[in-house]
């Protein structure tokens, strides 16, 4: 896995076909929650906590899906989705990039990606459950 940026960083975001800059943040509070912040002057700031980084990630993705916002980062694209034990143990920090065969590479889930690459939460959710059930039998 390659080295993983540092919180907070800037990433690109698409909103109305144009790109924006955004900085994300993530930490993990003394009670072992993730948070997320993502904020822009275009944008506002958006913050949201959850048991793992990559959950708190998408709670600010759903805010943000229906006004248009896609945030470049790995965790928001289709195919990528992180184990149990990568949420457990990692705090959702990484996430396996699903392929055809089963899971192949390992990502950071705050690895900026070009936003055109990226989809809405509940189509990302679509991928991993249709992967899920044909690998394990079913759930996430």
């Amino acid at each position: 896995m390659p080295i993983q940026p540092q919180s907070p960083q800037k990433i690109a975001a698409s909103h109305g076909g144009l790109i924006h800059e955004v900085r994300v943040s993530w930490w993990q509070t003394d009670d072992w929650q993730w948070v997320v912040v993502v904020n822009s002057p275009e944008l506002g700031a958006v913050e949201r906590q959850a048991n793992d980084a990559f959950e708190a990630l998408c709670l600010v993705r759903e805010e943000l899906d229906p006004r248009g916002w896609r945030l470049g980062v790995a965790g928001a694209q289709a195919d990528v989705w992180p184990s149990g034990m990568a949420r457990d143990q990692g705090g959702g920090l990484s996430a396996y990039r699903l392929g055809p065969a089963g899971p192949l590479d390992r990502v950071f889930t705050f690895t900026p990606v070009d936003p055109a690459t990226v989809t809405s939460v509940a189509e990302q959710r679509t991928e991993a459950d249709r992967f899920f059930a044909k690998f394990r039998g079913g759930g996430r």
